[in-house]
């Protein structure tokens, strides 16, 4: 550790470097991931790798690199409620909570789907509802295929759970009653997030039976990634119980903040044992069998866990970790991580040109699949992507977030001049 660096105060609302970081490992990951899919790298199924080593390497980060977006969300969203519930902060108001979340994730992923919707599948509009359904979110639940917008099921799962948290820490602070003790209070606030893990657990299983196809339209709803959102809330509560008890902080939390290299050299070894794929072929990015998919849904967790620890406890700190995730280019990649997130696919319709703006029906993209070479569809991937996302970020996304930030703290009653992007952005990234 660095103890030229003072530790900033666990309360900090500031965006932490090494958070963004992860954010932009992640959403490059989910990119490259893809990508290899739709330039014949990865398999899937009947169709083989086309490079084994590489596909390899690639199929280990699916499902992982997800797993760190939704925890990373359970537990900052959660934190302020957390310290409601522990005595160490006034109660969140839910207007102004609600108000950023959506400011935050809902105008990028409008313009997402009016530009796939009105770009690459026009063809398809039959009605208002068809343009209306993926703006509110709807989609994923009769899976309606919109060309461009194929990853962003992560989205709606991801405002559910925003529309959920206060009810659950309304749940969560009623358990905590009747004593004082913050350790106790703690035990008895983690049930529901261990109900909601089983629960999350039971769903996996459920959907990844045999009967159930290849890909059932429930695989998109929001009940698989509940598991990650808890395990985030589960860490919030750490957080707090080490502000209040400094003296005696959870052995987790006190591991992590001393070892923080040895807690990534741990998400090494789970991403290393994921690209066996256990129960599953290696290589290949299948989404059906009950063995592979509970096993990555439990790895999953243990990953996101080791890689966001270390770095969400302030005066963590490794010099390793440091120049891989809190270099200014990781920073900036992070900032920006939920627009790359969201292009990505899109950006490859467009590279194959195939759309209804070229004039065709969108071509899936198993049929599109090894018309093309990895590094040169991944270049124009990287390159689309960042460029739509910093468009997005700086014209809509930062401008709404802030506005409506400065909106929320009058509310809030606050003192403070104006809200920043770091401050408005604790939580920026794809989830």
């Amino acid at each position: 550790m660095n103890a030229k660096r003072a530790a900033a105060p666990a309360h900090q609302t500031k965006r932490v470097g090494g958070l963004d970081g992860v954010r932009a490992l992640c959403a490059l990951g989910v990119a490259a991931v893809h990508t290899s899919f739709a330039a014949g790298v990865m398999g899937a199924y009947t169709a083989k790798p086309g490079n084994p080593a590489l596909a390899d390497l690639l199929a280990g980060m699916r499902p992982l690199a997800l797993g760190p977006f939704f925890v990373l969300s359970g537990m900052l969203l959660y934190r302020p409620f957390a310290r409601w519930s522990l005595g160490a902060g006034e109660r969140p108001k839910i207007g102004p909570f609600l108000a950023k979340r959506a400011a935050r994730l809902w105008p990028a992923y409008i313009l997402l789907s009016l530009v796939c919707v009105f770009l690459l599948n026009f063809q398809a509009v039959h009605s208002v509802w068809y343009v209306l359904r993926p703006i509110l979110m709807l989609q994923v639940y009769d899976y309606t295929w919109i060309a461009g917008m194929d990853p962003a099921w992560t989205v709606p799962a991801e405002m559910q759970y925003y529309l959920a948290l206060p009810l659950l820490a309304l749940l969560m602070h009623w358990l905590a009653r009747g004593t004082d003790d913050p350790v106790r209070k703690v035990r008895r606030m983690s049930v529901p997030l261990v109900l909601i893990t089983a629960g999350s657990a039971v769903w996996t299983w459920y959907i990844h039976r045999p009967q159930m196809g290849i890909y059932p339209n429930e695989y998109w709803w929001p009940l698989g990634v509940g598991g990650a959102f808890a395990l985030g809330m589960g860490m919030a509560l750490l957080h707090v119980l080490a502000e209040l008890r400094p003296d005696r902080k959870p052995a987790l939390y006190r591991v992590a903040a001393n070892h923080p290299l040895l807690f990534w050299i741990g998400a090494a070894a789970v991403y290393a044992f994921n690209c066996t794929q256990p129960f599953g072929r290696p290589g290949y990015g299948d989404y059906e069998g009950v063995g592979l998919a509970l096993t990555q849904y439990f790895l999953l967790l243990v990953f996101s866990y080791l890689m966001v620890m270390p770095l969400s406890i302030p005066g963590a700190k490794s010099r390793v970790v440091d120049a891989i995730v809190a270099n200014p280019v990781s920073r900036y990649l992070g900032r920006i991580s939920y627009g790359i997130y969201l292009w990505h696919f899109a950006i490859m319709y467009f590279w194959f040109q195939t759309g209804s703006v070229f004039g065709t029906q969108p071509g899936l993209m198993n049929q599109l699949r090894g018309t093309i070479g990895f590094p040169e569809l991944m270049t124009a991937v990287l390159v689309g992507s960042i460029l739509a996302a910093t468009a997005s970020h700086y014209l809509i996304e930062r401008p709404i977030v802030n506005a409506v930030g400065r909106w929320a703290a009058r509310r809030n009653g606050t003192t403070q001049t104006a809200v920043t992007t770091r401050d408005a952005y604790t939580v920026a990234g794809p989830r």
